[in-house]
């Protein structure tokens, strides 16, 4: 005879069974419902992106018919500026960094550059003697980038902390005396005043590394992260004022307007996602947006008036970009040119005429082509620095061909670029051609590069540590 725990037992789970089954079957429809919306959803997003790809497609093919010429064909009748004829005079070699150049910045009235260092200093040097007007310590380190306001009353830096920290720079030294280094006292150059640390407000709000700051005016900052956003902040109220949100990468670079143009209203952003977005402060979506490449865009440079802008990126191509017709304008690749000068310089051929086609043309050679071939000078044992050979690697499996640093000349004409094993190049904008390079004199990879507002001088920046001025 069954026990009748176990009978009580057995009815209880035929009942359990029994509800089961009802439950699936209520709910077998709702799951088959399910299913037939998302097939649905994901026949409407493929349906979405075939016509998203062919007003994408339609877009392209408008920018073409109205893109009907390009620098290189409209400038057909401009002289041509000769070959190896930009040779710039070494003025000044400015040393008392201990580590790789981060960033270097002119002031307003080029008199002096302020420069950021692995070692953990910015430095403002009068670009005339080589002295160093003052010197800031830095809470961190690990700097990546730095900026000096219009009136020179504020300095700003940034790097994998994720802040960006503002300094007051003042001409005395009794405020907040910060000991001077031993390493510093055997300089060449001496410090007219001293060094200070005077910190006026700290920005927190990225959650990754800040690749660049830039100051727009002199009572904000913009800010490009890791984070793939930008931020604006307001130095006197001390806090944020607007997010920038429209990249899909990290932000690596940024650049503002000039001075004059627009009211400083306007900035240029470049992403790891290959994009170059043009955004207005008064607004939190970008008013232009570029697709410039598949790999990173490092660097970007505003052309002198306002209307175009400059790229450089991971794949060694700068490509000069038209704000009013939104399109290229120029493009310029170093291995094309390599690649020609080399070939031309094997055949020995010289100076042929000017009635040839446009793309046929060859050119003498002087000591461009030799210095556009990979460095092999030794590097000098005694940069090491105490962290290693941070400043002594030249070669890193981390770095690319790509285009490092660039910036305008005065006039535009000229535009020089940094690449990470062929220095500093320069090219002629309208012409597109190389028609010089310079900073053989560096040690190292020279991965910055920036020209003097007033047009008469330029400074490289190098992993030797060293920063020399070029006298135009």
């Amino acid at each position: 005879m069954m026990d009748p725990k176990n009978r009580n037992s057995t009815r209880t789970l035929s009942s359990q069974k029994s509800g089961y089954s009802v439950f699936q079957s209520k709910l077998q429809p709702k799951i088959q419902l399910q299913e037939q919306v998302e097939e649905s959803l994901l026949k409407q997003i493929e349906v979405t992106k075939e016509k998203a790809k062919l007003l994408y497609d339609e877009i392209i093919s408008v920018k073409k018919r109205t893109q009907d010429t390009n620098l290189q064909r409209a400038s057909v009748n401009v002289a041509t500026i000769p070959r190896n004829s930009c040779k710039l005079r070494l003025y000044n070699t400015l040393c008392g960094h201990q580590n790789k150049v981060a960033k270097l910045s002119w002031n307003s009235d080029s008199t002096k550059i302020l420069s950021a260092s692995q070692d953990g200093y910015m430095i403002l040097w009068d670009t005339i003697t080589g002295y160093k007007k003052q010197a800031i310590q830095l809470d961190n380190p690990w700097v990546l980038t730095s900026s000096i306001s219009p009136n020179e009353k504020l300095v700003a830096s940034a790097g994998l902390d994720n802040n960006c920290t503002i300094y007051k720079i003042k001409s005395d030294t009794s405020n907040n005396p910060v000991s001077v280094q031993q390493q510093f006292r055997s300089n060449a150059f001496p410090m007219q005043t001293g060094f200070f640390q005077s910190v006026q407000s700290i920005f927190k709000g990225h959650t990754a590394y800040i690749s660049e700051c830039e100051f727009i005016g002199n009572n904000s900052i913009v800010t490009g992260s890791g984070d793939m956003t930008c931020m604006l902040w307001d130095i006197t109220k001390g806090s944020k004022s607007r997010d920038f949100i429209d990249h899909v990468g990290d932000v690596l670079c940024l650049t503002v307007f000039p001075a004059n143009i627009l009211s400083d209203n306007l900035f240029i952003s470049g992403s790891s996602d290959g994009y170059a977005k043009v955004w207005d402060l008064r607004s939190p979506t970008p008013t232009q947006s570029f697709s410039i490449s598949y790999s990173d865009v490092n660097c970007v440079r505003v052309f002198p008036d306002g209307n175009a802008f400059a790229v450089g990126s991971d794949d060694g191509q700068i490509r000069l970009i038209d704000l009013r017709s939104d399109c290229e304008l120029a493009h310029y690749s170093l291995n094309s040119e390599i690649r020609n000068m080399q070939a031309l310089h094997e055949k020995g051929m010289g100076q042929i005429s000017p009635t040839m086609p446009l793309d046929r043309k060859t050119y003498t050679f002087g000591n461009s082509y030799s210095m556009l071939t990979p460095s092999s000078a030794p590097v000098n044992a005694s940069l090491a620095s105490s962290d290693g050979l941070s400043i002594s690697s030249r070669n890193s499996t981390l770095e690319s061909s790509g285009v490092l640093s660039l910036d305008f000349g005065k006039s535009g004409r000229l535009l020089y670029s940094c690449y990470s094993d062929h220095g500093c190049v320069v090219w002629d904008t309208l012409k597109n051609e190389i028609i010089g390079t310079l900073g053989s004199e560096h040690l190292n990879k020279i991965n910055r590069v920036a020209v003097s507002p007033d047009g008469v001088a330029l400074v490289t920046g190098s992993w030797d540590s060293t920063i020399k001025v070029w006298s135009v």
